[in-house]
């Protein structure tokens, strides 16, 4: 089993905990039934479950739990409810780009609602929700690392005593700013991925909402990042404990590096810092390139429109980070 079909594993049974724990009615269940992603599944129960109780604490639903919300309970909610629901989670301190997500969410299942027979509802009511946020371009260029970010988080990684964490961490540095990859993406990279002999060396990635090989991207890589790769494996290759020979990046007990120790790697050096800005940063110098339709394939965007909304107006105080790439 690969990883990503091992994570989809994880996350589904996770899911089902979650269900059973709120005992959570059957006619929601089948909403998730269709989300291929089980992560974005989790996600998604998590905004829908927190939305729901919010109505029941307001009395919209006259309900004391999840367990007890019936189809009919959802006749009484409406768009103002939604609103206002948004309103306080912002007033709260919720990110514009999360209750943007939430929204959509909201969309999505209430448009499941109207389209099952067992619900009185019969429209989606989120497309009358008045809430607009805030616009996120600004916030965006705050996501993206400084210079002086990035430099710091090399110091604190050559600081540490142990080479194997030494190493590997700065690799995977290298790596990320190289590529822009994302967190799963990068746990789930097999040696057999890596194309570094090629004229232009690339990694071939099953990316988010990919399950199939079929289906995978190439991501070109810079110089920097395909001599790192090469670095670290002829390093990974002196390991004498190596266990999951089909992961390129392990830890020191020789099993694949998951997500949450890549996470754990920016907790502990990265001062604030995430994988998703590298990916914010990486994102805004290639389409700062002028080829937008590369920045697109690099990035593993399914629509041009995301790469230039979400990413392009981080140009703004990058200069020296380009001029230096």
């Amino acid at each position: 089993m690969c990883y990503k079909d091992e994570v989809q594993r994880k996350n589904t049974e996770k899911l089902q905990r979650k269900f059973d724990e709120d005992n959570t009615p059957g006619f929601i269940q089948k909403y998730f039934i269709n989300i291929e992603s089980k992560a974005g599944a989790i996600n998604y129960y998590i905004a829908i479950k927190d939305l729901l109780v919010w109505l029941m604490e307001n009395k919209t639903i006259n309900r004391n739990n999840i367990a007890e919300i019936t189809p009919d309970d959802f006749y009484n909610v409406e768009s103002e409810d939604v609103t206002m629901y948004l309103k306080q989670k912002e007033q709260s301190g919720m990110s514009p780009t999360t209750l943007e997500t939430r929204k959509n969410i909201f969309s999505s299942f209430w448009k499941y609602l109207a389209r099952t027979k067992v619900c009185p509802v019969k429209e989606n009511i989120i497309a009358d929700v008045s809430y607009k946020g805030i616009s996120s371009s600004n916030n965006l260029i705050k996501k993206l690392p400084t210079e002086t970010q990035l430099k710091n988080m090399e110091e604190k990684i050559m600081k540490k005593n142990d080479e194997f964490v030494r190493i590997r961490n700065l690799i995977i540095l290298r790596v990320l700013k190289g590529t822009g990859l994302r967190e799963s993406e990068l746990a789930g990279l097999n040696i057999n991925d890596l194309y570094l002999d090629e004229e232009m060396p690339y990694i071939k990635i099953i990316g988010k909402g990919t399950y199939r090989e079929i289906e995978a991207r190439m991501v070109y890589l810079t110089g920097d990042a395909a001599s790192a790769i090469k670095e670290w494996l002829e390093y990974r290759n002196g390991l004498e404990n190596i266990v999951d020979e089909s992961a390129v990046f392990v830890n020191k007990k020789g099993n694949r590096l998951s997500e949450y120790n890549i996470q754990s790697i920016f907790k502990n050096y990265g001062d604030g810092m995430s994988c998703h800005m590298i990916r914010h940063w990486y994102a805004t110098v290639m389409a700062n390139t002028g080829n937008l339709a590369f920045a697109q394939q690099q990035l593993g965007h399914s629509s041009l429109n995301t790469t230039v909304n979400n990413y392009a107006n981080g140009v703004y105080g990058m200069k020296d980070v380009l001029a230096n790439m």
